[in-house]
Parts: structure tokens; C-alpha cells; sequence
């Protein structure tokens, strides 16, 4: 059976090389779109979570993250009388504003930083051009300057108003671009206000105490520790579960569709074979098995070729695009090789028994 099935396979190489490319493109969807959702994310929320505070002081009702533009709604002051709580070391005020990335694809963010107390708390330093000199200077990190092939003197826009980028810094810690607080306050009209505040406690391992102790004399606000940012960015997208899973239908449907029509042709066009056989007292069983044995195999080919594919696409990614992009989750690579399986068995099934039932006169004398 097994040398039937390979015959038949090499006796169409075109339409075997379609069908193998149709399971691959399910594949290649799936583990692309996973990898970009959860690789975006997850570098996003471990770049902020490495700015060297403990503690993110906000307003009341700011209970999560997200990639919206963020009011100035916290009063600045709030700074100072953190830092007269026992354990606090060090404060700095964040703004947040986020604006449509180059091209109006996808969206860039922008944090306003008290230069000085931010590097005290970050540790972020200047690897080249200069520290802002004045309310029209931003700078960048590495990243962003090698993606966007800018240098320091080049200009930059930021809610319609161009800045010049002072200087290049590392290492890369919360958004891209950080221009300065008092400017992001004058643009949007809020002086004095920011987003959030940064706590550096005097004690990492008594952040806990020390967030009890700010809740108690600051109530009525809220506490979130940066060491949980990643599980709160994965929160705040509910909607990408559903949309993962609509990719998966999507790649399911196709590579079954695929399947079908391309074993419905090959029993169509081997109908008189498929009547030698039954000639020759091949059951029903037999010819159900060599249908979907080829169908398996053909399933089996996509999926080395999709993931090969999805790998050298990965790469490419990673390298000449901004988007950051993981590794492929070993589930979703268990997902994929599921749907590939299921899509092959599914797809040749109606053609297996289609043929299965050919009476085998009436095959023989098919042209």
C-alpha cells in the first residue's frame, strides 16, 4: 500500500506540490500570527518592567494597562509625599501618550521623563549625541534608531510638533521615545500632571510592606508592581485569545479545503485504477486506508515545509522589520501539527468513501 500511495503521489507532482503548499500556508499563518501577538507583548511588558522601580504609584481607577494614550490626571506632587513614606528611596514622573506609528501602521508610545531622577531610578545612560538640552529634545534608544535609521540631530514628530533627537540611549527600558515631562504637560495642557510615578523602594524584598504603607496615608489610589507587568499585559488584550483562535479556523479551513479538493481530483482521475483494484479484490477498507494514507502523507510534507517557512519568515522579520517576534511556543507548534493531521484526515474522507463506493464495471469502463 505504502509504495501505492507514494506512486501516486510522484505521478502528480503539480498538484502534490499545491497541496502541499495549501497545508503549508495554514501552518505559516498560525505560527506567524501567534508569534508576532505574544512576541509584541511580551517584549513591551519586559521593557517595562525593567525600568529599576518596584513600585507603580497611579490614579484611582487606572487598574491596568493598555496601549491607549493615558491622561496627565496625577498631580505631580504625589512625588514628594511618596518619597516621606519609610522605604521609598527615589521617585520619578511618568507621562504616557501614544500616537500612530510611521504610515499610520500600528502605534508608537511616548514617555515624558524628569530626565534626572529618571536615570537615577532607570540606570539609562547615553551612548551617543547628548542628555536633552531643552523642551524640543527627545531621545531614542538603540532599537528605534537603527529601525528608523535616525541619528542624533535628526527630527522626530510627536503630536504635530517637531523635536530633535538629542541623543541615542541604552539599555532599552519602557518606550522608545522619551521626550521631557514639562513639555508633554504644555502640549496637552496639563501642567503640573502626569501618569504615573515610579517608586524605587530602599528594600526591593519589602515592596510589599512599603505599598501597604503608601495605600494607608495616599488611599483611593492604586498599586502595581512591575514584577507583575507581564500577567497584567496579558490581560489587558482579551480580545487576542478570540483572534488567535479565528486564525486557527481560518488555517484549518483552508488546508482542509485544500485536501479535498485535491484527493476529490486524484479519485476522480485514478477512477479506472481505482476499478482495477477492486477488480483485483481490493475492499473497501483498502481503498478508504491508500486515500487517506495519501492524504496524511501530503499533510505531513506541508507541515515540514510550513514550519521551515514560518522560520525563514521569522528570521526575516526579526531582522528587517521593527516587530519583535519569539520563539514559537511549543503549543502552538502542537496546535498547528493537530490542525495539519485533522485537515488531512477530514479533507480525504469524502473522496475515500466516494471512491471506496465506485462499483467496479463501472470504473473500469470510465474514460
Amino acid at each position: 500500500m505504502e509504495s501505492l500511495v507514494i506512486a501516486n503521489i510522484r505521478h502528480r507532482p503539480m498538484r502534490t506540490a499545491v497541496s502541499i503548499f495549501g497545508v503549508a500556508l495554514g501552518v505559516v499563518l498560525v505560527l506567524l500570527m501567534t508569534g508576532l501577538a505574544s512576541g509584541i507583548i511580551q517584549e513591551r511588558a519586559e521593557r517595562d518592567a525593567s525600568v529599576g522601580a518596584e513600585i507603580i504609584f497611579r490614579h484611582s481607577g487606572t487598574t491596568s494597562l493598555s496601549v491607549s494614550s493615558s491622561a496627565l490626571s496625577l498631580p505631580v506632587e504625589y512625588g514628594q509625599r511618596l518619597l516621606q513614606i519609610k522605604g521609598v528611596k527615589m521617585v520619578t514622573p511618568i507621562g504616557q501618550y501614544v500616537q500612530s506609528g510611521a504610515g499610520g501602521f500600528g502605534f508608537r508610545s511616548i514617555d515624558a521623563i524628569d530626565f534626572d531622577s529618571y536615570r537615577k531610578i532607570s540606570g539609562i545612560r547615553i551612548i551617543a549625541g547628548s542628555e536633552p538640552k531643552s523642551e524640543d529634545d527627545v531621545i531614542v534608544d538603540i532599537r528605534h534608531a537603527r529601525n528608523n535609521r535616525v541619528k542624533p540631530g535628526d527630527k522626530i514628530e510627536i503630536l504635530n510638533q517637531s523635536f530633535r533627537i538629542a541623543g541615542v540611549y541604552a539599555p532599552e527600558i519602557g518606550s522608545r521615545v522619551k521626550m521631557q515631562l514639562s513639555k508633554l504637560q504644555s502640549l496637552m495642557s496639563a501642567p503640573d500632571r502626569c501618569t504615573l510615578i515610579y517608586v524605587k523602594c530602599e528594600n526591593p524584598s519589602e515592596q510589599e510592606e512599603v505599598a501597604h504603607r503608601i495605600l494607608a496615608q495616599l488611599p483611593d489610589n492604586h498599586i502595581i508592581f512591575t514584577r507583575d507587568i507581564p500577567a497584567l499585559y496579558s490581560r489587558s488584550f482579551p480580545a487576542l485569545r478570540p483572534f488567535l483562535n479565528v486564525v486557527t479556523f481560518v488555517a484549518l479551513t483552508v488546508s482542509t479545503l485544500t485536501i479535498l479538493l485535491a484527493m476529490y481530483t486524484a479519485v476522480t482521475e485514478r477512477t479506472r485504477e481505482i476499478g482495477i483494484l477492486k477488480s483485483l479484490g481490493a475492499s473497501r477498507r483498502f481503498i478508504i486506508f491508500t486515500v487517506e494514507k495519501e492524504a496524511l502523507l501530503i499533510s505531513g510534507l506541508g507541515l515540514t515545509v510550513g514550519y521551515l517557512l514560518a522560520n525563514i519568515a521569522r528570521i526575516g522579520i526579526t531582522n528587517l522589520t521593527p516587530l519583535q517576534f519569539i520563539s514559537f511556543e511549543p503549543r502552538w507548534i502542537i496546535i498547528t501539527a493537530t490542525v495539519g493531521i485533522f485537515a488531512g484526515l477530514v479533507g480525504a474522507l469524502y473522496p475515500a468513501l466516494r471512491a471506496a463506493q465506485l462499483d467496479a464495471v463501472v470504473a473500469l469502463s470510465y474514460e
